[in-house]
């Protein structure tokens, strides 16, 4: 983890703001770390002018190519990333793009992971065995703060990542992924029945339109959840939602439009994506999908 020789960001005795981000280093014990990116996000937005000087600082050390310089550098591109999504303005990713471009300087991108409940450390995509579950668990304070970042960061596509690693690595995960919400086992409400969880999907669904790529083929898995929390209250029936209602069968037609797409993208079979995607749901529903994706094209969004 890199060292910052500078103290700005509080008085006194406190820790500075770039102490902060540097405690936020989860050690792996192969000399290497994670970054905490729940709570590095809320750093981030609790004070942008100390995140861009610290991004300034970390782009200055490695321009010197120093011992640590690349360690910098991914730190930089960390906190400018998070720091757009948080304010909704890439200046400081597109400076310290530049910098870097500028100065010649070759970054990998730097690993990022989701905080494991269980086990209190991050969990990178690298650790889920070949071809086993990933099972993703959206905390509370995730809910409550609507922080999609860590899936943004895991999941999302990206001109720049395109070399055969990452699509190689990102195929590696379809139909792999399960999500589950952290919601109290006394709460009497089904999971899409609560506010704060309809909310998150809403935006996740908005910002990645194709994460149905990687989900679990079960008929009543993270889809289902998915679809109904989506779907309009009209939907809803008992404990689930109908299948036949026009809103969830929009919705339904979205996911396979993208994942279809994303699968193109990825250089994948989008046939065998969708297969696999919906071929656990009832007969006849894939193909009227198909039929509907068909009729309605890009009305249903550009994939991306």
């Amino acid at each position: 983890m890199p060292e910052l020789d500078d103290d700005n960001g509080t008085t006194g005795d406190e820790p500075t703001f770039q102490q902060r981000v540097l405690a936020l280093g989860v050690p792996l014990g192969d000399g290497t770390q994670h970054m905490n990116l729940n709570a590095l996000k809320e750093l981030v937005g609790s004070d942008p002018e100390q995140t861009a000087a610290t991004c300034r600082q970390c782009v200055h050390l490695a321009r010197q190519r120093a011992g640590t310089w690349h360690g910098h550098a991914q730190l930089a591109q960390t906190l400018a990333a998070l720091y757009e999504d948080e304010f909704d303005d890439d200046t400081l990713s597109v400076w310290v793009a530049d910098e870097l471009e500028s100065a010649g300087l070759v970054v990998t991108e730097p690993e990022v992971g989701i905080l494991d409940a269980e086990s209190d450390r991050l969990i990178s995509v690298d650790e889920v065995p070949d071809e086993r579950p990933m099972l993703i668990t959206v905390e509370r304070q995730m809910l409550d703060s609507a922080d999609i970042y860590p899936f943004v960061a895991l999941f999302s596509r990206h001109e720049g990542e395109r070399g055969p690693e990452r699509l190689q690595q990102l195929r590696e995960l379809r139909g792999r992924v399960a999500i589950s919400f952290d919601i109290p086992p006394d709460d009497p409400r089904e999971v899409w029945e609560v506010p704060e969880v309809r909310a998150y999907v809403f935006l996740l669904s908005e910002r990645l339109p194709y994460l149905p790529y990687y989900f679990l083929p079960e008929r009543l898995g993270t889809l289902f959840t998915w679809l109904s929390c989506l779907a309009p209250e009209d939907a809803w029936s008992g404990g689930g939602v109908r299948l036949d209602h026009p809103g969830v069968i929009l919705q339904a037609a979205r996911f396979l439009h993208c994942t279809r797409r994303f699968a193109e993208w990825l250089q994948d079979d989008p046939d065998e994506a969708a297969r696999l995607v919906f071929g656990d749901w009832p007969e006849g529903f894939l193909e009227h999908l198909n039929v509907l994706v068909e009729e309605l094209g890009d009305r249903l969004g550009d994939g991306f």
